[in-house]
């Protein structure tokens, strides 16, 4: 699987900060995880397991990690607790809003399992732990990402010259995020 990892400076302090203030500790790989790559985005990323198939978005960090994929977010929105709850913790999600999760308790600890954001509250084992699960996704290397330019071209070639204007920034905001992008294969 391919990952273009966060900035993971002083992440273990974010750890320890982060399990203390939800009484909770992070399953063995998925810590080494954090340790290393701090989560990080998965473009292009799918998975089949069992009866699940789903695209992976990314893996959430902590700190410093992307402003959408980081625990923070559990915070602000206070749904952090309803998974310590149920003794699981999102360790990352899909283009939909569903959950990858992983147990954090003593029957589940580091099992990983997938959460439709919409349905009723059904955790659907996929993988007896995370290097497990990261061996099943497969990626795809992000390749050339077209200019401004190829993009007005395209759509005026399909004659849709009329939304270009609106299509700018959106474009521009996905040059900036993929053209830059440095993808490393995860290995634990």
């Amino acid at each position: 699987m391919l990952i273009s990892k966060f900035e993971n400076t002083n992440v273990k302090q974010y750890i320890e900060e982060y399990e203390r203030k939800h009484s909770f500790s992070f399953p063995a790989q998925y810590r080494e995880f954090l340790l290393k790559y701090n989560g990080g985005d998965t473009p292009d990323t799918k998975f089949k397991i069992g009866r699940v198939s789903s695209d992976l978005k990314g893996l959430y960090g902590l700190g410093n990690a992307g402003k959408f994929l980081n625990y923070a977010v559990f915070d602000d929105m206070d749904k952090i607790k309803d998974f310590i709850d149920d003794e699981m913790l999102p360790i990352g999600s899909n283009a939909f809003g569903d959950y990858i999760t992983i147990g954090i308790g003593k029957d589940n600890n580091g099992k990983v399992y997938f959460l439709y954001h919409d349905k009723a509250k059904k955790y659907i084992e996929l993988a007896d732990d995370f290097k497990e699960f990261v061996s099943k996704c497969k990626s795809k290397k992000i390749g050339h990402v077209m200019t401004i330019e190829e993009r007005k071209a395209l759509l005026i070639a399909n004659g849709n010259k009329g939304i270009i204007h609106e299509m700018i920034d959106v474009w521009q905001a996905e040059i900036d995020k993929y053209g830059n992008m440095r993808q490393e294969e995860l290995s634990l």
